[in-house]
């Protein structure tokens, strides 16, 4: 039968033998040592086969299982392989996958693995094919988060399974490795998660003034900031009974509440109400609350803002944008908004009627406000009116009825 063998990593002249099949491999290293000009003596000299280290010298080719014309590959073997390599399923049984020396001992006398390491790391291979031990693991080390990782689960795995601080540690990488392939999985088939999207804003009107309005489903009630409202020139219809903190993901002050406003949205007039915070880095937030009572619908097909059947304004493109809305500006402040608008979302549902009495204890006792408040009023006005009455509350349930006669209360 016919036998090509090629030296790796040697000259590209390959040569070709005729040998019979009952004879050895040290038979055929030592045609190979003779008829070569491959300086290798038949000791020293390593065959492999499909990747394959043959290491033991007493199969036959026949055993061998060659066929006509078959390619081997020859180097010279690794000093720790003395001059009679053992078997290679014996190899595979000694080797420790978590001892580095031997890990570049494998790499370095298995030819396939070096061209298959080759693509993603030709430093790394070239340290091996120069022997270079210390270069070889710098790279090891300066590798991929994913090698690092299953380095120290190996190192990990080598030491005592039962200490709790090693499977905590275990538990950690092996999640980590999870997030890992969870995010390489969407890069490669929902890379669109990675992109940022604009928040939806418009331009609107108020008492004559314009205004970019953050268009948030998710809020509870509509808001402007001081700085909006001043701008605007209607802090003076702002209500600060209805005063308060807001509290959710941060703290907002609200200093009160303008009950009817009018929004111009392209060239038509909307009723609405505005709670006023101090401290509130958009000029205005379009709440449920305003949304629902006109019948919006967002539609992001045609990215526009639909208010009942007749009015659609566009969605602001980004170079329209405020600037800390901007995605090219700071991002952070973005965020802020959004976590802003949850502090109302979660907030509001206990301003429905007033803040007061959620943002601070009663100061009155609590019989003396009950006493008021089964006479039709709210808690929030029972304080208010026992502030007034300084702390009485028959006169302050007085006032109140007196009140109700001239201004007729409005059903809530």
């Amino acid at each position: 039968m016919h036998i090509s063998i090629a030296k790796f990593g040697g000259s590209e002249n390959v040569l070709t033998v005729e040998i019979a099949s009952d004879l050895s491999l040290k038979d055929l290293k030592a045609v190979i040592e003779a008829e070569s000009d491959f300086a290798i003596k038949a000791e020293e000299m390593s065959l492999y086969f499909e990747g394959k280290l043959l290491g033991d010298d007493n199969q036959t080719l026949a055993q061998c299982k060659f066929n006509d014309y078959d390619l081997l590959t020859c180097q010279r073997a690794s000093a720790n392989h003395g001059l009679r390599p053992e078997p290679a399923a014996t190899s595979r049984r000694n080797m420790n996958p978590r001892d580095p020396r031997q890990l570049f001992e494998m790499i370095r006398s298995n030819p396939e693995m070096l061209q298959q390491i080759r693509q993603n790391s030709p430093q790394l291979v070239d340290a091996v094919q120069r022997g270079d031990f210390n270069r070889f693991m710098e790279h090891i080390a300066a590798g991929s988060p994913e090698m690092q990782q299953r380095m120290e689960l190996d190192r990990l795995a080598s030491l005592d399974p039962f200490d709790p601080e090693v499977q905590r540690r275990i538990h950690e990488i092996i999640n980590m490795q999870n997030v890992q392939e969870n995010m390489e999985h969407a890069v490669e088939h929902a890379p669109e998660v990675f992109g940022h999207v604009i928040m939806l804003y418009i331009n609107c009107k108020v008492n004559g003034h314009l205004v970019k309005a953050f268009v948030d489903s998710g809020a509870q009630m509509t808001i402007m900031s001081k700085a909006c409202a001043e701008r605007c020139g209607i802090m003076r219809l702002v209500d600060r009974r209805f005063s308060g903190i807001a509290k959710g993901v941060g703290t907002q002050k609200i200093l009160g509440r303008i009950h009817l406003a009018q929004l111009e949205i392209e060239k038509n007039y909307f009723a609405t109400s505005l709670s006023v915070l101090e401290d509130q880095p958009m000029d205005m937030l379009l709440g449920l609350d305003m949304l629902r009572r006109h019948q919006c619908v967002l539609d992001l097909h045609k990215n526009t803002l639909r208010i009942g059947n007749a009015v659609e304004t566009n969605f602001l493109s980004e170079s329209e944008l405020p600037i800390h809305a901007k995605l090219s500006g700071n991002t952070p402040d973005i965020e802020d908004d959004i976590s802003n608008s949850t502090t109302e979302n979660n907030s509001q549902t206990r301003m429905e009627v007033s803040t007061t009495a959620s943002s601070t204890p009663a100061p009155f006792p609590e019989d003396s406000i009950k006493h008021i408040t089964k006479g039709g009023f709210t808690r929030e006005q029972a304080i208010e009116e026992l502030k007034s009455a300084n702390g009485d509350a028959t006169k302050a349930l007085v006032s109140l009825m007196t009140k109700s006669l001239s201004i007729p209360k409005r059903k809530r």
